[in-house]
């Protein structure tokens, strides 16, 4: 079996796992980023999301800047510099960035490939984990031409799922199956005619008709529609049960045949469209999330609080994918935000394993709003910072030692 070390291993290179392994890298420290995909961006790449959520204050004012600064308005001052015509915009109550998933796939790239600290491994993922005494002492990971084992002295958690905590023993939680939220799966959908602005009104009136009337699947009539950048484009999302089950993606595009068949008969604009392009995936909302020194609340949330040790800014409302009601908001106050504490980072009984990403330490409905892009990248990043303040401590420590002949303790917490 071949063999690497690295100081720092980053599973997951979403874009929390990529500001996470990007922040690490640029304070110097050997990072290795795993991705099971042949690309970077996860989900924000992956999932036809068209639009950064979680980015910006809420308020009347257009917001200039960020709610986070550094690596979030690095990435989105890049994205503005590729299409300067995609500009912030306001839905319903908040406010977001319309992108080009090629656009941040391409982004993400060029910023890894420019530090000299930091190896991405792309179409590969942690399978095992070895632990000594609390701490991760290596993994090995599964790339195409073999494992491969990794000693490391700090991982971060970015999969989503907690797959490496998991892994690692670290207590996790699940919501049951029958109470997870909605996941997605977005078709993009051209030869649209004369298609207008009300179609985002139209396409659920009419998709509720159908399941009303036993043409569509049930959970079809919460499918929404937004258009595209060409007059004849646009973007459909359907919901899909959450949970796991590799049948959902032929479900999924079972349903997608349906939903268009369906609008070609009612809706004028849809006759003679065609599907362009879909998700690569049906992709979940709601995954395990890793038991924190702190669990965010809805209550958090929802009263703006700040921490002591907050480290993240959050406006973004409480967005619950309901299966027997549809999507659900809740509002943090306006011109407000919220906080999450660094604690939600560090998990429980793992000395040396942060998190970022979908899978910290939250509640069911605080995920809701902490799950989305703009979020993430602010996770990612701060967890990358934190190992590195974990990786010197450790590193004083060893110095300290090395001088006294005193032993160094084991339970070190970043």
């Amino acid at each position: 079996m071949n063999a690497l070390s690295c100081e720092l291993l980053v599973a997951g290179g979403g874009v929390a796992g990529t500001c996470a392994a990007l922040a690490a890298a640029r304070c110097g420290v050997a990072t290795l980023l795993v991705e099971s995909r042949a690309w970077l961006g996860g989900t924000g790449t992956a999932g036809m999301m068209r639009h950064i959520c979680g980015l910006y204050p809420t308020g009347d004012i257009v917001p200039a800047e960020t709610l986070n600064s550094s690596l979030t308005r690095e990435i989105v001052g890049l994205l503005h510099k590729v299409a300067p015509e995609r500009t912030v915009r306001k839905m319903g109550q908040v406010y977001v960035l319309p992108y080009e998933d090629s656009d941040l796939r391409s982004i993400l790239t060029d910023l890894c490939g420019a530090e000299k600290c930091l190896t991405v491994l792309t179409s590969s993922s942690v399978s095992r984990v070895n632990m000594v005494d609390n701490r991760i002492s290596a993994v090995t990971v599964a790339v195409p031409d073999g494992p491969l084992f990794i000693t490391t002295r700090m991982a971060i958690d970015c999969t989503g799922d907690a797959n490496l905590a998991a892994m690692a023993g670290a207590c996790c939680d699940l919501t049951p199956h029958d109470e997870r939220q909605l996941a997605g799966f977005t078709i993009r959908v051209t030869g649209l005619k004369d298609a207008d602005t009300m179609l985002a009104i139209r396409v659920p009136y009419f998709c509720a008709q159908g399941v009303r009337q036993g043409v569509l699947p049930p959970l079809l009539r919460f499918t929404t529609f937004f258009p595209g950048d060409r007059p004849d484009e646009g973007f459909c999302k359907l919901s899909l049960n959450g949970g796991d089950g590799e049948e959902r993606d032929q479900q999924a595009h079972d349903s997608a045949l349906a939903l268009l068949e369906y609008l070609g008969h009612v809706l004028p604009a849809f006759r003679g469209a065609r599907i362009s392009g879909t998700a690569s995936k049906v992709l979940d909302r709601e995954g395990r999330r890793v038991r924190g020194e702190y669990t965010l609340t809805e209550e958090d949330v929802l009263s703006a609080r700040k921490f002591p040790d907050g480290v993240v800014k959050n406006a973004w409302p409480i967005e619950f994918w309901d299966k027997s009601g549809g999507t659900r908001y809740h509002y943090v106050p306006r011109g407000d935000y919220y906080e999450i504490p660094f604690r939600c980072l560090r998990v429980k009984g793992v000395a040396n394993l942060l998190t970022a990403g979908r899978c910290i330490s939250v509640t069911p409905m605080a995920l809701a709003s902490t799950r989305v892009m703009g979020t993430c990248m602010a996770l990612g990043e701060q967890a990358g910072l934190g190992a590195v303040r974990y990786l010197r401590y450790v590193a004083k420590l060893v110095r300290e030692q090395d001088s006294s002949g005193t032993g160094t303790s084991s339970k070190v917490n970043p």
